[in-house]
């Protein structure tokens, strides 16, 4: 079977394909760059033990590592995750916290810094601060202001106060407009940067239980306000378009909300966060709002049968009252006659 047209391989056609392939003398200088390239990583690799095994032997004189061997077992027999951070003195963790304090209560606009730094003490030098279950901590009431007798607080007593001054600082960013006010990409991390620090300061499920409400009362007035702003008596219609032209900001706020939740919460919290403060609250409020409809509805059809009625029995009566005049007549004409 010959191949014919374009696709016939002549002679002509094979020299131009074996010019295409490499030679074998190029394949032989391809490899050879990759074994120096090999050569340069693994010394610099080795180099790279050797300084790990120097710095070993002079900050451990206990661990004295003969040899780059030496050196890789053992890192491999370092257990990590058992090192904990050195306990605090308690008296300079109190006067730690009652200074941090003293700086929220009495200068203005001290919360970000002081944030900043009680994560860079987390985060860089393994810094813990006192763990508060998942309960009411975060709908204390107290505040920094109530204060009277600092000597008589525990170190829980007082971060919890440092952490509440800190907390209401980040709800009020979150719901600031104004500093959210740029484009869709800096409004996300921004929103993403309050929910992580609202992390560090407290459980997972109490951040994104007081987000959530947060935003199902975002969720709620954007409804509310997208059927109230249509002009007219509010029917059926008026509330399907109200509705139409409220999905381009929801579908923007879920959209923000996922990017934000992927990377601070595991999925399966993201997708029962979006559920709950999205979906449900929606269908909520249609529900609400057409059960208000039909209520109303109904009650204008029963007026209107009222009204039909009441007309009907006055039509009825004027009918009577005609029909009445002409019978004594005919009836008094007859007994003239008579």
């Amino acid at each position: 079977m010959e191949w014919g047209g374009e696709y016939s391989l002549d002679s002509s056609n094979l020299d131009c394909l074996l010019d295409v392939l490499r030679t074998e003398l190029e394949f032989q200088q391809i490899l050879t760059d990759l074994d120096e390239k090999i050569k340069k990583n693994s010394s610099s690799i080795e180099q790279c033990v050797k300084d790990l095994q120097s710095e070993v032997n002079e900050i451990c004189p206990d661990e004295i590592l003969q040899s780059t061997t030496d050196c890789l077992q053992w890192l491999n027999n370092c257990n990590f995750s058992s090192l904990r951070p050195c306990p605090t003195n308690h008296g300079e963790l109190m006067e730690f916290l009652r200074t941090l304090q003293s700086l929220l209560k009495n200068e203005q606009n001290q919360e970000e810094m002081i944030l900043h730094f009680l994560l860079d003490l987390s985060s860089q030098c393994g810094v813990s601060f006192p763990c508060t279950p998942s309960g009411t901590s975060f709908e204390l009431t107290s505040s920094l202001h109530a204060i009277e007798d600092d000597s008589t607080m525990d170190v829980k007593s007082l971060w919890d106060d440092v952490r509440l001054h800190l907390r209401q600082f980040l709800v009020n960013r979150l719901q600031s407009q104004e500093e959210t006010a740029t484009n869709a990409l800096q409004r996300m991390e921004f929103k993403t940067q309050c929910i992580q620090h609202l992390l560090f300061l407290y459980p997972e499920s109490e951040v994104l239980a007081k987000y959530q409400n947060m935003q199902n009362k975002v969720v709620r007035d954007l409804l509310q306000n997208c059927i109230l702003s249509s002009c007219g008596e509010t029917n059926f219609d008026k509330v399907v378009h109200g509705y139409q032209s409220s999905v381009p900001t929801l579908c923007t706020m879920i959209k923000e909300d996922l990017y934000l939740l992927c990377g601070t919460v595991d999925s399966s919290s993201s997708l029962k966060f979006i559920n709950e403060t999205y979906l449900v609250t929606i269908t909520d409020e249609m529900t609400v709002l057409l059960e208000r409809l039909c209520e109303l509805q109904f009650k204008e059809n029963a007026l209107h049968i009222v009204k039909a009625n009441k007309i009907s029995k006055k039509h009825r009566g004027t009918v009577h009252a005609v029909e009445l005049p002409f019978q004594t007549t005919l009836a008094l004409a007859l007994t003239l006659s008579a």
